[in-house]
């Protein structure tokens, strides 16, 4: 019963970890073992002098590894926004949380990448440390961040001890967001306005003078301005009461195909990449989406909650229940009444939808994104052959 309770013990408080010789490690533990033989072979008192000597080291080395783990933490901070696809700068924060006694000589691996290994040579008791990195999600929706890993090979390199932390923090990754596709680039101005920025609104009328940074439209300076004030300023205009823009995504798919699901993940970046160029050019954009509640159509009214919605938004597909099925129908019977609201009405659709095509003539723009300039515009990342 206690050996039973020891060994339970013992896979408790050592669960998730590993120790590996290293070279030197496995040298000098033969070397251990052949003057061990030679010690108890000769009885030389010099000799089992030696070997408590190295026994010592190989249990000095495991209680210093040990220690140097000890509630060590890592947290991840991220950008407000992260979208699938792209670089994302991130800050890696180790902490030793430890009242008394430093940390030496331990790697973190905090990612599937070994570039996203970082290393400390000594972390003071009670220390923080942030690393700079950059790391990249492949799918958009809720990513649960992957294990930690701690390795290190403290005092003497004899063994390399790795400890495995699962981090149970989930980051929210929004859709890849591209450069407007040619051909609806009219659609990111007013028309007749085509070569005015617009910012705060997309009027007439100057509302303000700002600096100009790399990511702004290089026509909207206002040139007579930044001669005066020999620095580049832009010009920002009044919004008007019709800068509405409102997206309609029909995330109604009929059928279940690989085919499908990828002109859905599609239009879902095309929806993405609408609202986020419509958004920073001043207008006020509103998505509208089908739902499977009684309620009807979700709406979500700025940016970021339309970033979330589409980050997670997932197929409705036609059921064989017939209540289920009668409450798809009325939230697209809803869906199709809202385009009555005021501004530009752009409906977004995974595949062609012969229901939907007949009321084109409600809409400013229908844009299917199973047509080949949206699959060549997702495969090229936006860029311009």
């Amino acid at each position: 019963m206690m050996s039973s309770f020891l060994i339970k013990l013992q896979q408790r408080i050592y669960r998730n970890r590993s120790i590996t010789f290293t070279p030197a490690g496995t040298r000098f533990v033969l070397l251990t073992l052949a003057i061990g033989v030679a010690a108890v072979n000769t009885g030389n008192n010099l000799l089992y002098l030696v070997l408590g000597m190295m026994l010592s080291l190989i249990i000095v080395s495991g209680i210093l590894s040990e220690q140097s783990l000890r509630k060590i933490s890592v947290e991840w901070r991220f950008p407000t926004r992260v979208f699938a696809q792209q670089p994302v700068p991130v800050e890696i924060r180790i902490t030793n949380g430890k009242r008394f006694l430093p940390s030496f000589s331990f790697r973190v691996d905090a990612g599937t990448d070994a570039a996203q290994s970082v290393y400390t040579f000594k972390l003071s008791a009670r220390q923080s440390t942030d690393y700079p990195q950059t790391t990249r999600f492949e799918k958009r929706g809720s990513q649960t961040l992957p294990a930690l890993r701690f390795h290190t090979t403290f005092p003497f390199g004899f063994f390399h001890k790795s400890l495995i932390r699962p981090h149970p923090r989930t980051v929210l990754v929004y859709p890849r967001v591209l450069p407007v596709p040619p051909g609806i680039e009219w659609m990111s101005s007013r028309p007749g306005q085509d070569h005015e920025y617009r910012q705060r609104g997309t009027g007439a009328t100057l509302h303000n003078l700002r600096d100009y940074t790399p990511l702004d439209d290089a026509r909207g300076i206002h040139w007579k301005a930044s001669a005066r004030e020999s620095k580049l300023l832009l010009k920002e205009y009044e919004r008007e009461e019709d800068d509405n823009v409102h997206l309609f995504f029909n995330n109604h798919l009929g059928a279940r195909s690989d085919e499908q699901l990828q002109n859905f993940e599609r239009a879902v970046e095309l929806a993405a990449s609408l609202a986020y160029a419509f958004s920073h050019r001043g207008f006020a954009v509103a998505l509208q989406t089908l739902s499977q509640t009684e309620t009807g159509p979700e709406t979500s009214p700025d940016l970021d909650a339309i970033l979330k919605k589409l980050a997670l938004i997932q197929p409705v597909y036609d059921s064989m229940d017939p209540a289920e099925h009668d409450r798809v129908n009325q939230s697209i019977a809803a869906f199709d009444r809202a385009v009555t609201l005021e501004g530009r009405r752009i409906l977004i659709l995974p595949a062609p939808d012969p229901v939907r095509e007949r009321r084109r003539g409600h809409y400013s723009e229908v844009l299917v994104a199973s047509e080949p300039r949206f699959k060549d515009w997702s495969r090229t990342g936006g860029q311009r052959r």
